[in-house]
């Protein structure tokens, strides 16, 4: 760090300095401060108390300056969608010498000299941890089994930019006039071209909807590949520099990195695997001694690492990159993560920002010259992806985006600058130039991904949209959205009310969907949690993927003809709709089962459950959906058995499309040995209540007819397919909202354990519930779905509030044919038929 040397006092009291031998000429500056300015007495001991003289107090302040300013920055940058690292670089850049060090007396008071150095120390403990948390997420495994195909790829994108660098380095280190060592800076300039960021990269394939594709996967192993070679070459660098013009020094600093990566393989993973092992059989646990034992090798790899002249960095990385995947690498990811990515790892950021100094460009030019170094580096990259893929009779846009996504830049990039500053291979100025070049081209490249890599969304054309169908004997498609183990019962229970059977197959897709957040390790987003037998994300997590997976295997086991498929999906809850969408249009289902955002809490009340963005998903899902979605209101369903007592299931019919979905669900269920069903039509007093003979009011008129034809015919088409199962059938006539619920009221209160109900009531069963909607809480539901959902009316049933798909809802009415019936369906149906 660059600190103005401070004239050396004589005194008895403070002893020299004993300097190390090294090759840089800079003078050491020497800092006194008083043993007793560490922890203040309090405001109160004094009137022109100054808080920030302490030691404790001002690195206190400091923190809470670093974590409002980089968070404030994200804050603002948002709209952008940059990386959080970009945002970090620029607040520290806000706080370094190029901004605030303008003002001296603000510079001097919050980040005097004399706080610099713990500053920095604690900055580069976060960073060493926070490297040691990127080599447990690289699987080295998965690296082989990536095939050529990877290693290619990643020679095209690596090869180029180094070449580059090497060709110019040496005329950009005598122009920039650098007192470094020259073959140093030339590997270290080659390596800073080359280089990728994987952790953010995972993150940004994730975002990018791109995680499951063939060119997201090839993107993230390749960059595994990309980053190990780079931080070869940077300790090989570093052990260049320090050895200075003594080649025998720089053979012998490599040659002890070397064995210290085999060492790391051949002890460190054995033994890991071992421990991994046993807390997977269960007979050992990951406790407090085996945690604190891995923690404390990081600061033995580090210190051994920076001992043998290649940094503690790539020590820290080294080691993290020996712990196989397992219950311990989950475990320590989960404690460590949000300390070091939170607190620990801004401190390093804003280290980097005070080391930036905009003064220190002497030359624009050649300013200007290493930033076209950079974007052609970058633009070399997407030229060696096309020419690549090209060989592998890949599309040019896979060759494009692969090109792109490895100009991803991130912590990685920044942590390789400041061991290259602070080992001196670069100087001020080249550090500033490479540091505001790495936002530069983040800042350029963010927007090609969200245009050019991102897929368009292609239309997915397939007939069965909905649950009513001519053809009973098809196969009935169901996506099951899962958010955490306690919607399964609920979800599994709705399933085996639909009576599957071998005549009547049913295909299950159930789909755990994992939030995407700040700490979401960078390894999850390579592997399904729920397919995956070992623990990626945490042993939590691990958990509930393994007991979701077991519950659907087990039912499918149990009931017949049931074929049900796993996956998850990590996401946001921003676009995690998105996610579950594209699965309905992939897997054709005809209905998707999403699970309320509120459950049955120890009260009889029902509270949220996992997550209040749940809803908003949901509304997405309603809104966006290919097919039939279906909401789960569960109060105890998830206990059905078709082995006990047997299901009370009511269908309220008011008319309209989404009633008549719930109708012919109900059709499935009625076939259930185990369910004893009720249809309940709702009838109007009168058919009109306006007595206009304008054009809108006839136009009106007919289109209530038309839909009473198609709710009548549905009925009909019910009572055929029901001749050999029993239900109860019933009417009630009312005339207003109030009539409505006092008629639910009494049904409820029959002892009905499940409920269905359109969330629309069609034109005629709208005046039904007119201004039910005004005091509605759950607008997703409908204004019957809300009333039954609502705690105030003190329902006890579960509730499925079914809605049949807003696009295209002829789909569900062209199967129903047929002429105007002379009779009503009430006059054809007895009370209890069989």
């Amino acid at each position: 760090m660059n600190i103005p040397p401070i004239e050396k006092s004589v005194s008895s009291v403070i002893p020299d300095l004993i300097l190390p031998p090294t090759n840089n000429s800079a003078s050491f500056p020497m800092i006194c401060f008083s043993p007793n300015m560490i922890i203040t007495p309090g405001i109160f001991r004094s009137a022109d108390h100054k808080p920030y003289l302490y030691a404790v107090t001002l690195f206190l302040i400091q923190l809470l300056i670093v974590i409002a300013t980089s968070r404030g920055m994200h804050f603002l940058l948002r709209p952008l969608k940059l990386p959080r690292h970009v945002s970090e670089i620029i607040g520290g850049f806000l706080l370094g010498p190029s901004v605030l060090g303008r003002i001296p007396k603000v510079a001097m008071t919050l980040f005097p000299p004399r706080s610099l150095f713990p500053l920095e120390s604690l900055a580069y403990l976060g960073l060493v941890y926070y490297i040691f948390t990127i080599g447990l997420g690289i699987d080295v495994p998965s690296i082989r089994s990536s095939g050529w195909r990877c290693f290619w790829f990643a020679i095209a994108c690596t090869f180029p930019p180094f070449a580059l660098a090497a060709v110019s380095g040496s005329t950009l280190h005598k122009k920039l006039n650098e007192q470094t060592n020259q073959v140093a800076f030339v590997i270290f300039i080659s390596v800073s071209f080359s280089v990728s960021a994987f952790s953010v990269l995972a993150r940004t394939v994730t975002e990018l909807k791109i995680v499951s594709t063939d060119i997201g996967r090839l993107t993230l192993s390749a960059a595994i590949l990309v980053d190990s070679f780079a931080w070869f070459g940077l300790s090989a660098a570093v052990a260049i520099s320090e050895s200075g013009k003594d080649f025998m020094s720089a053979i012998y600093t490599v040659l002890a990195g070397t064995i210290f990566y085999v060492v790391c393989f051949a002890l460190v993973r054995p033994m890991m695997r071992k421990l991994s092992q046993r807390a997977i059989s269960g007979h050992g646990n990951v406790g407090e001694f085996e945690e604190v034992a891995v923690l404390a090798g990081v600061l033995l790899s580090a210190f051994l690492g920076d001992l043998i002249g290649i940094h503690a960095v790539f020590g820290a990385f080294t080691y993290g990159l020996a712990i196989p995947q397992g219950p311990i690498s989950a475990s320590l990811v989960e404690k460590v993560y949000d300390l070091v990515r939170g607190i620990l790892l801004p401190l390093f950021f804003v280290c980097s920002g005070l080391m930036m100094d905009i003064s220190s460009i002497k030359h624009v030019e050649l300013a200007l010259y290493m930033a076209a170094l950079v974007l052609v580096a970058a633009l070399l990259k997407v030229l060696g992806g096309v020419m690549i893929a090209a060989c592998y009779d890949m599309q040019v846009h896979d060759g494009v985006s692969f090109g792109l996504l490895m100009n991803t830049k991130g912590v990685i990039e920044l942590a390789m600058l400041n061991v290259a500053f602070n080992k001196r291979i670069l100087g001020t100025q080249a550090f500033t130039i490479l540091v505001i070049m790495s936002v530069v081209l983040t800042a350029i490249v963010t927007p090609f991904l969200n245009s050019v890599v991102k897929p368009t969304r292609r239309l997915v054309f397939y007939k069965r949209r909905t649950v009513h169908w001519n053809d009973q004997g098809s196969e009935l498609r169901i996506l099951a959205c899962v958010h955490n183990p306690r919607d399964v019962p609920a979800l599994i229970s709705v399933i085996d009310c639909t009576y599957p059977t071998i005549h009547t197959p049913i295909s299950v897709s159930a789909v755990q969907l994992i939030e995407l957040t700040g700490h979401t390790p960078a390894l999850l987003l390579l592997h399904d949690p729920i397919m995956s037998g070992h623990g990626k994300y945490g042993i939590h997590l691990q958990a509930q993927s393994v007991a979701v997976a077991h519950a659907f295997e087990c039912y499918a086991q149990q009931a017949g003809g049931v074929f049900v498929r796993t996956s998850a999906a990590i996401s946001p809850f921003l676009t995690m709709h998105e996610d579950i969408v594209a699965e309905a249009e992939n897997c054709h289902a005809a209905m998707v089962l999403v699970p309320f955002h509120m459950q049955l809490a120890v009260d009889g009340s029902l509270e949220v459950s996992s997550h209040p963005s749940v809803r908003n998903v949901n509304k997405k899902v309603m809104e966006l959906s290919p097919c039939t979605v279906a909401v789960i209101v569960d109060r105890g369903i998830g206990g059905f058995s078709a082995h006990g007592t047997a299901l009370r299931v009511g269908v309220l019919f008011f008319g309209g499309p989404d009633d008549r979905e719930s109708l012919a669900l109900g059709s499935r269920m009625m076939s259930h040995p185990g369910i004893e069903i009720s249809i309940v039509r709702f009838m109007t007093t009168s058919r009109s209540s306006s007595s206009s003979t304008s054009t809108s009011s006839v136009n009106s008129e007919d289109a209530e007819i038309r839909e009473r034809h198609m709710d009548d015919e549905c009925l009909r088409l019910f009572v055929e397919r029901s001749a050999v199962a029993v239900f109860d059938y019933r009417e009630h006539v009312v005339a207003n909202a109030e009539d409505t619920v006092e008629a639910i009221r009494r049904i409820e209160s029959e002892g009905k354990e499940l409920l269905l109900v359109g969330k629309e009531q069609g034109l005629v069963g709208s005046r039904l519930t007119a201004g039910m909607t005004e005091w509605s809480e759950f607008h997703e539901l409908g204004p019957i779905g809300d009333l039954l959902a609502s705690t105030d009316f003190g329902a006890t049933a579960s509730v499925l509030v079914i809605q049949a798909p807003l696009r295209g809802r002829g789909l569900a009415d062209s199967t129903i044919s047929g002429t105007m019936p002379e009779e009503s369906v009430g006059d054809r149906v007895s009370t209890d038929q069989s």
